[in-house]
């Protein structure tokens, strides 16, 4: 380790989905900025990996997400002409399930507070048109035109490379040993070197659960797999003619892709707990209890599919007690800033998720909602 003391406006920790946005947002704004990353640009053993990602205005979770997202959709847009890369594909997206089900009952709060391109259709009617899938009789079907899904670690790659190409420095598999924070800077120890910044912005993941426990706040750290498969059918699962889907069913509530790649149709569930206590913990291997659920939700929704698994990864969810999001500064430290707790819902933010971080890093608060 050099006994010299490098120098920064900004320290951003981990450099992921979050990460990665914020290190491009702060460097494009002129600030000296640098980027600690543990592992590698893009790696696979936190939440912003495993090919793609959804992205939808629609959002069941709550109404009052719309407004981000709108912003998210500009910046996407705009990011991807920049990053000269396909990032963003609009291919729409199907979401079933029961009349009085959380998804459906979030569903039609939204589009009644909010004017979004939509439409509702009977289970024959979504039968007709899109005939790879079986439903109940009794499901309510939306198909939202303008959802779609984000090239993952394409977009991380992106936004550390254009960030460093408008000025930042990123460091990665270098682990943070230490992190003070006085009034003046922040003082970082590393595997490699010692850093002064300005101001910290924390986006580590579930690695960010010294600083969550140190806001009062009991976060869970849930494994999430998910799984690809081939099938003598998957030419009627490609893009050009299956949209993403997201069904809610009585033994869990499941997401997915057109097959984009060889690999093929792309399978997770979303509301399962998968409980870990620490995020170096998580088992990365395939447990005997992982793959059922998904293969009882194909043979329900996609009977004639005929599964052939061709992949599998081990993402985590950071759950927050009300899965919503923390974006604040800390309430000791001033010059540092917390964005984490995603709860398996962030990705599609990202961009505006890093304007948020910055503006809190630089001006103390944002005009964000």
């Amino acid at each position: 380790m050099s006994g010299s003391i490098e120098k920064y406006d900004i320290a951003v920790l981990g450099v992921g989905g979050m990460g990665s946005a914020t290190l491009y947002t702060l460097a494009k704004r002129g600030l000296n900025v640098c980027g600690i990353e543990q592992f590698g640009v893009a790696h696979d053993r936190g939440s912003s990996h495993g090919e793609t990602r959804l992205i939808r205005k629609a959002y069941f979770e709550h109404p009052d997400y719309i407004p981000l997202l709108n912003r998210a959709y500009d910046l996407w847009h705009e990011f991807e002409k920049k990053a000269g890369e396909k990032l963003f594909v609009e291919n729409g997206l199907i979401v079933a399930g029961k009349p009085d089900s959380e998804v459906i009952k979030g569903l039609d709060l939204c589009y009644e507070k909010h004017n979004l391109p939509h439409e509702k259709l009977t289970v024959n009617e979504a039968r007709k048109r899109f005939p790879q899938f079986h439903l109940p009789e009794d499901f309510i079907i939306y198909f939202d035109p303008i959802a779609g899904f984000l090239y993952v670690e394409k977009s991380v790659e992106k936004f550390a490379e254009l960030g460093q190409k408008n000025g930042a420095t990123l460091y990665t598999n270098e682990k943070v040993l230490t992190w003070q924070a006085n009034k003046n800077h922040i003082s970082i120890t590393t595997d490699r070197r010692k850093i002064a910044a300005g101001k910290l912005i924390i986006t580590s993941g579930a690695w960010a659960n010294r600083e969550m426990l140190s806001l009062g706040i009991d976060f869970d750290i849930w494994r999430k797999v998910l799984f690809w498969y081939d099938s003598p059918e998957i030419a009627n699962y490609k893009l050009d003619g299956f949209p993403n889907f997201y069904v809610e069913l009585d033994f869990g509530s499941f997401y997915g892709f057109p097959a984009v790649n060889e690999m093929g149709l792309k399978i997770g569930e979303h509301e399962i707990p998968g409980i870990s206590s620490l995020p170096d913990e998580v088992r990365r291997t395939l447990q005997p209890s992982d793959e059922p659920v998904i293969l009882q939700f194909i043979e329900k929704v996609f009977p004639r599919f005929q599964p052939v698994r061709t992949n599998f990864t081990v993402c985590m969810y950071t759950i927050t007690p009300d899965f919503n999001f923390i974006l604040d500064v800390h309430p000791e430290y001033e010059n540092v800033i917390i964005g984490a707790g995603f709860s398996g819902h962030g990705f599609k933010f990202a961009p505006v998720i890093g304007e948020i971080l910055a503006d809190l890093a630089i001006d103390g608060s944002t005009s964000h909602p």
